[in-house]
């Protein structure tokens, strides 16, 4: 890259735990060694916000852009009457009509960011329904940048009812990047007339930081002599825990050495706590909550395990296999492009029957895991790839 000091502004919701915000926060690190960076999180809040570096601005929203990064709680807990309103009553009308008028108020009281090189949307345009969204009207209508590009994050097919609504907001926008080839043609194959704006970015990873955290102490260490399967995601239903649960269950009774810790919280976690118990797998299925540092415990794990009914791009992909640790991953839409299925990762079926019979077959053929390990013992991940992209783009 040349050394320019060109200005880029990244606009996300918040700095809560979360693959996207900690993507985020290593692509803002990374590009503030060559560039001024800026980020405006509509809800400057959360525990990631202290990874940031000290040279990446952090700018404020104006209060109606802060409550759309709200969750209710947090908006009662701010004491302004004006934020909490807002946040409860956007909500309801983008809930029953559609998000259009809250966003629409929301920018035309947010003052004009000027002088940028690129303007990137972090979160594309989700449901209509939601008033959580406006991250691509935000960059339209609130900053003057010679190029603008959004990020997407997502299995455009889960988006269906809200594609022909959203669509309109991109006209203004340069480039539209998935964070994977899959996403970019997902996205190409719902919204053909964009094609021409598509391309791909794999995410940003702090390679040496996750090397660096993996060598510290575990909290709880793992059973001596056992096989450990490990996983950490939102406790929610899209994850699939709870159906993974139910597929994995008979191997782990038969099998008195392996385990699954699952790093993580979210709305499911009392029913998954309440299946643990239906299922006696108790002591043999342990919930650790959310970890700052999961890192040590992937790294002391034999498997790492992603059984999610859909993902994009997942970043603890590349995580795990930062750490040589390989993954056992339903089919989902970057799983096939992302993973080396026989070599140093496991794909199966995106069923519980699925999940069942591969489980087992790895279990009772362990030899199988080690050679893995093995072969990912020459990985080393680098951001070059990513890089070049956002350096064309500037140039």
């Amino acid at each position: 890259m040349k050394n320019q000091r060109k200005r880029i502004l990244i606009v996300n919701r918040y700095f809560h735990l979360g693959g996207i915000q900690s993507s985020l926060i290593n692509m803002a690190n990374e590009l503030c060694k060559e560039y001024d960076v800026d980020v405006l999180a509509y809800y400057p809040e959360g525990i990631l916000k202290k990874r940031l570096d000290p040279k990446v601005g952090v700018i404020k929203a104006s209060w109606p852009i802060c409550a759309m990064g709200m969750s209710p709680g947090e908006a009662l807990r701010s004491n302004n009457p004006f934020l909490f309103m807002f946040r409860i009553v956007g909500s309801v009308w983008a809930r029953v009509f559609d998000n259009r008028l809250p966003i629409f108020i929301a920018t035309k009281l947010q003052r004009k960011l000027k002088g940028y090189d690129l303007a990137i949307a972090y979160r594309a345009e989700t449901r209509k329904k939601v008033i959580t969204s406006g991250y691509v009207r935000f960059i339209d209508r609130c900053v003057e940048a010679k190029k603008k590009v959004v990020w997407i994050h997502y299995d455009a097919n889960t988006l269906e009812n809200s594609r022909s609504f959203n669509e309109k907001y991109y006209k203004n926008i340069d480039k539209i990047i998935g964070v994977s080839q899959s996403v970019m043609k997902a996205f190409e194959l719902g919204s053909p007339n964009l094609k021409r704006k598509m391309d791909y970015c794999y995410n940003f990873l702090d390679y040496k930081s996750i090397c660096l955290k993996a060598e510290k102490q575990m909290d709880i260490e793992y059973p001596e002599k056992s096989f450990v399967c490990f996983s950490a995601c939102r406790l929610s239903e899209e994850k699939g825990i709870i159906r993974g649960l139910f597929a994995i269950e008979k191997t782990l009774k038969e099998n008195d050495d392996v385990y699954w810790y699952i790093a993580g919280d979210g709305p499911e976690r009392e029913k998954i706590e309440n299946t643990i118990n239906e299922l006696n797998l108790n002591g043999k299925v342990v919930l650790l909550g959310n970890l700052t540092n999961p890192y040590p415990y992937i790294k002391h794990a034999d498997l790492y395990l992603s059984l999610s009914f859909h993902e994009a791009a997942p970043m603890v992909y590349k995580e795990a296999k930062a750490l040589h640790i390989p993954i056992f991953s339903t089919k989902t839409l970057s799983s096939e492009e992302m993973l080396r299925n026989g070599r140093e990762d496991f794909i199966c079926g995106n069923s519980e029957k699925d999940i069942k019979e591969k489980f087992n077959e790895i279990i009772k053929n362990r030899e199988s895991v080690f050679r893995a390990k093995i072969n990912l013992e020459n990985y080393s991940g680098s951001n070059e790839e990513s890089l070049k992209k956002l350096s064309e783009m500037l140039e």
